[in-house]
């Protein structure tokens, strides 16, 4: 494709090339030789750009790697910084144009200084390198699409542009903090056993003598009991009781409200860092942590085990869900197309050329979409005929259509399934908010219905929890603490079976403490929140009325369960972690209150 300084120059060629033939009829055809001269060289040009990007373009590849100050990693961390390094060689033998290289920056990483696009020609011995770093604020995963490419020659007059696609996905974990600060005392026996009666008979490294018996050879020396022994005239070893271990149950909420907001913005960060910091701290301490998922439709239970094997596994079953964003089965669809097609535009360039993907102009006026396909408004009563001459409905329209091709190829629908796509509308919305949480892409999802209900007020969540927490009851062994993570603000009506399972975690003498999650972008509760300065500012009085919402719901759940004995803390403050593990201790020292 020509530039500007190209067709510049090609236009002044062809001038002076005809100026050249007028004039060459009777002074001669300097002009027109000068003209000729340079379209024949701006052809020779062209073909050698062309031939030399045809050849070149089908043998690229691209290789990544991202490592840390040691080595080369597949896993990365919050809040640490990561070298990124990629490449794009040639495996022709023809040297390409001039190209530069650009990385696409995945959603939700922060760029530590600049990623200068690499500029070169791509040889067999010579690739095109970018270097750059990067620093992730929240855990879930991150997606790189690929590389773009311009193509270009040394003077500028043809260009190509490309993206070479490589989807490469990397977890990123919550990061592992000092746990120095939480000190741990022990646990000398189980509470809800009868006297005399241990699960943990066996010897161990504790402070309470479990039992005698003869000296063994290889028992060491500070074992043996030696006024035991002058009495029996032989050996005796000391064999001491092992320590108890204090289990905890995080039960963490996935369900679509806890996904609102920007990737390390919402309610499912906080809480996930949450989780993570006391599942480090129990660990060091050698208790034994178990983690609960669960949304509106499933659950997962990870029983309660330490080591570092089992943290690991704890902070990527937490990695996992902190990734998925939240998606509403109605809604505008208009920004969700926007959205899409600048992202297709960027990422699959190939599936939107005109040749191949294109809606007549003349399609929407001679063949609309039925009504009963439509939602139907006043307009439609008075003007029936105002769809097909409307430009916004023509161009959502042949976005649909663009963005149809490239649904139907990405998620592998059957043959007709474009058809289908461009007349269904709740298949549409579907698969387009799929493509988007499959590219990690951030889009709006509507909180309230036309009746002014909250959407994600789904009551199979309560379900769902109330079942994993009835169920992690009937497999404790001990006094037990259960820690739930899950928004319950829109849920009045619907909490009764989640008071009469945390009822049956009291009654068998466990512990309970309800964590609620929190807009970070709202005040805690008990603090004043700033009024609008002015009356007409229609978006600071549904910020207010919003916030004045939360807390009340914040209250009238800390109400319902305080009355059941449980406390209920707001996520955003700095009490739950210590809160946690303050429930811990007390436990393990029998349930004495310091």
């Amino acid at each position: 494709m020509l530039t500007a300084r190209g067709w510049w120059l090609l236009v002044s060629a062809l001038f002076l090339t005809g100026v050249g033939v007028a004039i060459s009829i009777r002074h001669g055809g300097l002009l027109a030789i000068a003209g000729f001269s340079l379209l024949t060289w701006l052809m020779i040009e062209a073909v050698q750009f062309h031939v030399r990007l045809r050849w070149t373009s089908k043998q690229l590849n691209l290789s990544r790697q991202i490592r840390d100050e040691h080595s080369a990693v597949n896993t990365l961390w919050t809040h640490r910084s990561f070298e990124v390094e990629v490449r794009v060689q040639s495996s022709s033998r023809l040297p390409s144009p001039y190209v530069i290289a650009e990385d696409r920056l995945p959603f939700g990483v922060e760029l530590q200084g600049e990623a200068s696009p690499a500029g070169t020609t791509i040889t067999r011995y010579q690739p095109a390198t970018i270097r750059y770093r990067i620093r992730c604020h929240s855990p879930g995963t991150i997606r790189f699409e690929g590389v773009r490419l311009r193509f270009a020659d040394l003077q500028g007059f043809f260009f190509h542009e490309t993206f070479i696609r490589q989807p490469l996905e990397f977890p990123v974990l919550p990061s592992l903090k000092s746990v120095d600060s939480h000190q741990r005392t022990k646990k000398r026996h189980n509470m809800l056993l009868p006297p005399g009666i241990h699960h943990l008979r066996r010897a161990g490294s504790g402070s309470e003598l479990l039992d005698l018996r003869d000296y063994r050879p290889g028992d060491p020396p500070k074992m043996i009991a030696w006024k035991a022994s002058a009495r029996k005239d032989k050996l005796i070893t000391k064999e001491f009781e092992s320590e108890v271990p204090v289990r905890c149950t995080l039960f963490v909420d996935c369900s679509q409200a806890m996904r609102l907001g920007p990737p390390g913005r919402n309610s499912l960060s906080r809480v996930i860092e949450i989780a993570a910091t006391a599942t480090q701290a129990a660990l060091s301490n050698r208790d034994q942590v178990g983690l609960v998922l669960f949304d509106e439709a499933e659950r997962s239970y990870l029983a309660p085990k330490r080591g570092q094997r089992h943290l690991m596994d704890v902070l990527r079953r937490l990695g996992s869900v902190a990734k998925l964003p939240p998606t509403a089965p109605t809604g505008d669809m208009r920004p969700l197309l926007e959205i899409a097609h600048a992202f297709a535009h960027e990422v699959y360039p190939d599936l939107l050329q005109k040749d191949i993907n294109h809606l007549p102009w003349w399609v929407p006026i001679l063949y609309p979409r039925p009504e009963w396909l439509r939602k139907l408004t006043l307009t439609d009563a008075v003007m029936p005929w105002w769809r097909r001459f409307s430009p916004s409905e023509w161009r959502e329209m042949d976005l649909r259509k663009r963005l149809s091709v490239v649904l139907a190829w990405q998620q592998g629908i059957a043959p007709g399934g474009l058809a289908q796509l461009l007349e269904d509308d709740a298949l549409f919305m579907e698969s387009l908010q799929r493509f988007l949480t499959d590219h990690r892409i951030p889009f709006p999802v509507p909180l309230y219905d036309w009746r002014g209900n909250y959407v994600f007020a789904d009551p199979l969540k309560i379900d769902q929890l109330s079942e994993a927490l009835v169920a992690t009851v009937r497999r404790a062994r001990d006094n037990e603490l259960f820690v739930i993570f899950a928004d319950l603000f829109e849920h009045g009506p619907h909490l009764e079976p989640l008071r009469n399972a945390v009822k049956v975690a009291l009654g068998r003498h466990h512990r309970v403490l309800l964590v609620a999650p929190w807009n970070p972008d709202f005040p805690p509760p008990g603090e004043a929140q700033a009024r609008p300065k002015r009356d007409d500012d229609v978006i600071g009085l549904l910020r207010q009325a919003t916030i004045e919402r939360y807390h009340r719901a914040f209250e009238f759940v800390r109400k319902e369960f305080g009355r059941l004995g449980v406390q209920v803390v707001c996520a955003q403050s700095s009490e739950p972690t210590e809160l946690i593990l303050e429930r811990m201790e007390q436990l393990r020292l029998g349930g004495i209150r310091r």
